[in-house]
């Protein structure tokens, strides 16, 4: 596979074309990958909106029927609920992992079974989360593993 940047200042708006001879797994995975970094929501932090994109969210957790972004470091409430984020990155790292959790699974820097049949995850930004046992083997699948 061949990857080209072509850079140039008159263009308006980014665009990706995969030149390819036949549409194959490879080529539905990037295109999955590229429609994901697209789906963008707002969040508040003290009355101001921010643009978030997938990358920049650890997870969305739902408190007291509010749903919550949490980024490395920052924590923006979202106007959604967590039924309207799974549909939105349906097929992408963003998976529910409880009851009141979806997790970016890119965002997991180790996980261990627990009690019960759980998993602990810790985050590359140190925050440790619970997958409850029902959503383990979904995890597992969402990385590779063995169901």
């Amino acid at each position: 596979m061949k990857i080209r940047v072509n850079e140039n200042p008159k263009i308006e708006e980014h665009e990706v074309v995969i030149n390819c001879k036949q549409v194959d797994q490879l080529v539905e995975d990037i295109k999955k990958s590229l429609e994901y970094l697209n789906n963008v929501i707002t969040g508040k932090i003290d009355g101001r909106n921010y643009t978030l994109t997938p990358n920049e969210i650890y997870y969305f957790e739902s408190v007291d029927n509010k749903v919550f972004a949490y980024s490395k470091d920052k924590v923006y409430d979202i106007n959604l609920k967590l039924y309207e984020l799974e549909e939105i990155y349906k097929n992408t790292p963003l998976i529910r992992i409880n009851k009141n959790t979806v997790l970016n699974t890119r965002k997991i820097k180790s996980f261990k079974s627990s009690l019960n049949g759980r998993m602990e995850a810790i985050l590359k930004n140190k925050e440790m989360v619970i997958i409850s046992r029902k959503y383990v083997p979904i995890l597992r699948a969402v990385l590779g593993g063995r169901n």
